[in-house]
This record gives C-alpha cells, sequence and structure tokens, in this order.
C-alpha cells in the first residue's frame, strides 16, 4: 500500500512537471478606428500575444478615449494606443496606470481644399479647423502649434471636432476651412482633392526645438495587472514588439490582414501597409521619455493637462526585459 502511495506521489509529480505554465490573462484595447486599428488588425489576426503564450481578450472601443477610461475603471490591462495627453494627465493625477510604451507618431498634416485661397497655416486665424475631440493627444498638439508657433488663444479659431472621414466630408462640402488629417487617411482619400499647408512634425520640431516627432498614443498598463503579472507585462511588450517589426518587413501580409480584420478594400489596405514605418513605433528608450516630458509641458503651457508628471509614470520594466525574449 505504502509502495502504491509512493508511485502515485512520483506519477503525479511527473505530470506536474509536465504540465505547461499557465498562461496570463490579459485583457487589450483599442480603439476601432484611425491609426490604431491597423495595428489591432494585425496584433489580432497575426496572433502575435498568444504566441507569447498569453491568453487574450480583445476589447474594441468606438471611442478614442474610451480604452484610458476602460482602464481607470479596470475594464481592460493593457491600451496598445491611449492618447498621450490623456495618458500622461491621469498619470499626473495620481491614477495607477503606468506608460510603457510609445506606440503612435502623430503622422498628421493640416490640410485645406485644393481651391482654397488659404496658403500659410498662420491663415488660419479666425478659421473652422477640424481635429480630433477634446481629450485627444491630436487636439492638444494641434492646440499647441496654433499657439506656440502662431499665436492663436482658444478664440481665434474655432474647432469642429470629427473623425478624419467625416472631417475630410465636411472639407468637400466648404463647412469647415481646414482640418488636421492623418497621413493613413489622406492616402485613402484620393478622390478628395486636398493641399498640404503644414504638418505636425515640421510644426513640432519649430515648437520643441528638437527632432523627436510627437508622440500620439502609448501604451499604457493598469499597475495592479502590472505587479501581478511582471512575466506577462514583458511578453505583452514583446508581442507588441514582433508585431511592429512583423509590419515593417512585410506591407503585403499588413495589407491582407486589414482587408481581412478591418474590411477594408485591397488598394485602401495597401495605401495603408505602405505608411506603417512612419506612423507607428515600439519603444520605451530614454530618449522617448524624454521627448514625453517635454511634450507634457508643452501641453500644460496651453492648458491641456494639468499638474506635474512623475517619473512613476513609466514603467520601463517590461521594455527592458522584453529585450530578452526571442
Amino acid at each position: 500500500m505504502k509502495r502504491t502511495a509512493v508511485l502515485a506521489a512520483a506519477l503525479a509529480a511527473i505530470l506536474g512537471a509536465a504540465a505547461p505554465a499557465h498562461a496570463e490573462k490579459v485583457r487589450i484595447g483599442y480603439w476601432s478606428s484611425g491609426v490604431s486599428l491597423g495595428f489591432g488588425a494585425v496584433l489580432e489576426t497575426g496572433k502575435f500575444m498568444e504566441k507569447e503564450g498569453l491568453e487574450v481578450e480583445y476589447v474594441k472601443f468606438p471611442d478614442v478615449n474610451a480604452p484610458t477610461k476602460a482602464l481607470a475603471a479596470g475594464g481592460i490591462d493593457f491600451a496598445i494606443a491611449a492618447p498621450a495627453a490623456a495618458s500622461m494627465s491621469v498619470a499626473a493625477d495620481g491614477l495607477p496606470l503606468s506608460i510603457v510604451l510609445a506606440t503612435q507618431v502623430a503622422e498628421l498634416d493640416f490640410v485645406v481644399p485644393e481651391d482654397s485661397p488659404i496658403t500659410t497655416m498662420a491663415e488660419l486665424k479666425g478659421k473652422k479647423i477640424g481635429g480630433s475631440p477634446a481629450g485627444s493627444a491630436t487636439a492638444a498638439i494641434a492646440s499647441a502649434i496654433l499657439e506656440k508657433n502662431y499665436g492663436f488663444g482658444s478664440g481665434d479659431y474655432t474647432l469642429v471636432p470629427g473623425n478624419d472621414p467625416r472631417l475630410a466630408q465636411f472639407l468637400v462640402q466648404k463647412d469647415i476651412d481646414a482640418a488636421a488629417l492623418r497621413t493613413v487617411t489622406l492616402a485613402l482619400v484620393k478622390d478628395v482633392k486636398l493641399r498640404r499647408i503644414g504638418s505636425f512634425r515640421e510644426e513640432w520640431k519649430k515648437l520643441s526645438k528638437g527632432d523627436a516627432p510627437p508622440v500620439l498614443g502609448v501604451g499604457l498598463m493598469r499597475n495592479e495587472w502590472l505587479k501581478a503579472n511582471p512575466d506577462g507585462a514583458a511578453k505583452v511588450v514583446a508581442g507588441m514588439r514582433k508585431a511592429y517589426e512583423f509590419g515593417k518587413a512585410d506591407k503585403a501580409a499588413v495589407a491582407k490582414a486589414l482587408v481581412a480584420a478591418a474590411n477594408m478594400g485591397e488598394d485602401d489596405a495597401k495605401a495603408y501597409a505602405a505608411l506603417w514605418d512612419g506612423i507607428y513605433t515600439v519603444t520605451l528608450e530614454p530618449s522617448d521619455i524624454a521627448s514625453l516630458k517635454t511634450a507634457f509641458e508643452v501641453f500644460k503651457s496651453v492648458g491641456a493637462v494639468k499638474g506635474e508628471l512623475p517619473d512613476a509614470a513609466f514603467a520601463t520594466g517590461p521594455y527592458e526585459a522584453s529585450k530578452a525574449i526571442k
């Protein structure tokens, strides 16, 4: 009897050792429009998180600010591209969320209808300008550019909020005079004749006195989940990094993912995929943190954010640990 018990215990130990490690569960959210859509589609269809051994639930949101709110409420664990301004604002307010990556670059142009008499940014004073809703990083960057580079106060122009396709329609209908549109959108609305009068990259360089492009979106993580799953957090970042490198190397596969997951036409998907290298980034090096801190001070100077941004807002551990994951 004793021998049988010993053998049973040994068998249980062997089976236990052979059983696979329990996969960390993570709820990942992203905005189902804008630039977030492309990365999210590739991330999901390529199963990059699952390949890192994670058990994933993807949650899509119809509003750009919704993933940040869901994180604060404990509804998701990680947002792949939360608005940078809002993310830094909640961190400054002391909410238990951490920036673990810079993920999207503000690759936008200021455009006007082709037949518009407006030829320079300075001529936008007193005009109706379309852009992302208040609270988004895009709105904060646009406001900072207009104030710091051209001296516009909030009363010197009218901001008309909306998503990019809607704003393009407003331009055609002459309901607005100009708009800040993503280069992805401009690549897709080929039938709309627009003229570029400025870009976020160029204007941000003037404003920040530096070469780093403005960061539009960040990877934002819930602190409770991060602390409970440090290895899982590194795997999340590794999955993000591998998806980014995949997109850089295989534009045809990106286009295929967009057709399959985003219901995008083949020509539009190819145009979107061609912009991958310029609109996405997956990094959190010291230079990225410095750029975000500069952005926070700029946003603060125009009233887009308040308070002080603590160093603790940036959790570099998952990014550094991800470098060892092959």
